[in-house]
């Protein structure tokens, strides 16, 4: 049985059971209703809304052209060596500094060379670095870089390396993931040479200046030891200048003034006889005019002994030979010399003849000798110039063996450039040695 279909019931007609006809829906003019949004868009609504999509496109792409001009001009300009990675680490950026830096110039987004586009790169300490574990690879894993991790050598094709300290910077996407890393290479090289060099140059000063004190500190040194010697020869000359004073003393009185005396009385006992006797004996005036003689004898050899001042190397073997000829010695003396002989220095000859007369004088004072024989040679390297008794030599104690005498002959010696030895023979006596090196 099919049902039909009521006729629709206009609004506008009186409902039924004398209701009111449907308020719901009120009447509007055209200008007040609201666009349909569902109704489609006419052609001229269209090409409009493409004219405005258009040009905010346009001026989206000019700002997108400015900011990356601004950026490729920065980028450029910047005075040190600039590239950028991807999160894979394809290179996509580089400035000029960058392929000066690494001398060759990568080719862009190629897989071959990722991370950097340095030929090689090596740790501070020379080691070889891979490019995966370059700070710019770690950046991109998101690893923390110490300062220690950020320096790192360069080695350029020609093989050249240059010095580089790198601060690789990541930058996020809106989640929060590494998208890329900009990294910028310093070259330190000359400021490392530069470095190295002050170091050295410092090192270089403090040895220096550790040198010039330890020199001013051996130089005080020898300051003060040469002010104590100094203050010792002092004391010396004193001393020298009392044993001087009491060895001629000695001389006058053991000498000179013995003779004197006997002169004295014999010319007091002559001048008696003659008054008391009127006798005059000729003996006597004999023995008077001989002790006159030998007083003028020892007078004269204390004069030489006091004026030999002026031996040079002319007048050296006469001097020595006046030396050992002399009547005041107790000891007899005698020169022997090995010819041939000479000597050109006449300050060394001066200090040979004092080393001798000193020695002689030793001997004669305390060797209880029999004989004292001074001898001269000439050798291959140098001169030997020798003092030897047959007394009873050197006391068995060093320090007494060491006196006045020794440390006067040594000085001169080493005044001379050369050195003292004295010995104790093997069958008695002492034996004084100076050796003078050859001048040659």
């Amino acid at each position: 049985m099919k049902k039909h279909k009521q006729p629709a019931r206009d609004a506008r007609a009186p409902a039924r059971n004398g209701a009111k006809p449907d308020s719901g829906r009120s009447e509007r003019r055209p200008s007040d209703s609201p666009p349909d949004l569902r109704r489609p868009k006419t052609y001229l609504e269209q090409a409009i809304q493409r004219h405005v999509d258009l040009t905010e496109r346009k001026r989206a792409e000019e700002a997108i052209g400015q900011s990356e001009l601004r950026y490729r001009t920065l980028f450029d300009l910047v005075p040190v060596a600039l590239y950028a990675c991807n999160a894979e680490g394809l290179i996509h950026e580089f400035n000029q500094r960058a392929v000066e830096l690494w001398g060759r110039e990568p080719k862009k987004n190629d897989r071959k060379e990722k991370f950097c586009g340095s030929f090689k790169i090596f740790f501070s300490d020379g080691r070889s670095m891979p490019h995966a574990k370059c700070p710019m690879a770690r950046a991109l894993k998101g690893e923390a870089l110490e300062s220690g991790d950020l320096e790192i050598l360069v080695e350029r094709p020609d093989g050249s390396r240059r010095d580089v300290i790198v601060n690789p910077r990541v930058f996020r996407n809106g989640r929060g993931k590494i998208a890329g890393a900009i990294n910028c290479l310093y070259d330190v090289t000359e400021r490392k040479r530069a470095q190295i060099e002050l170091e050295k140059a410092k090192s270089s000063l403090e040895t220096h200046v550790r040198k010039q004190t330890e020199e001013v500190r051996a130089a005080n040194k020898d300051l003060e030891s040469e002010i104590s010697r100094r203050r010792g020869l002092e004391g010396q000359i004193l001393e020298i200048s009392d044993r001087e004073q009491q060895r001629l003393g000695e001389e006058l009185h053991d000498g000179l003034c013995q003779h004197l005396t006997a002169i004295g009385f014999m010319a007091k006992a002559a001048a008696l006889r003659l008054k008391d006797h009127r006798v005059f004996q000729v003996d006597d005036l004999e023995k008077i005019a001989e002790l006159i003689n030998a007083a003028a004898n020892d007078a004269r050899n204390i004069a030489r002994g006091l004026h030999r001042l002026d031996v040079d190397s002319a007048g050296f073997l006469d001097a020595l030979r006046d030396l050992v000829d002399r009547e005041i010695w107790k000891t007899p003396c005698r020169l022997e010399i090995k010819e041939p002989f000479d000597i050109e220095d006449d300050a060394a000859a001066a200090r040979l003849y004092r080393i001798a007369r000193e020695a002689v004088i030793n001997a004669n004072k305390h060797a209880q000798a029999r004989e004292v024989v001074v001898h001269l040679a000439r050798s291959r390297t140098g001169i030997v110039l020798s003092v030897t008794d047959n007394g009873v030599g050197l006391p068995k104690e060093p320090n007494k063996a060491r006196g006045l005498g020794f440390r006067i002959m040594n000085y001169r010696a080493q005044a001379a450039g050369g050195h003292l030895q004295v010995t104790r023979q093997p069958s008695g006596g002492t034996r004084v040695a100076c050796y003078l090196p050859d001048p040659k």
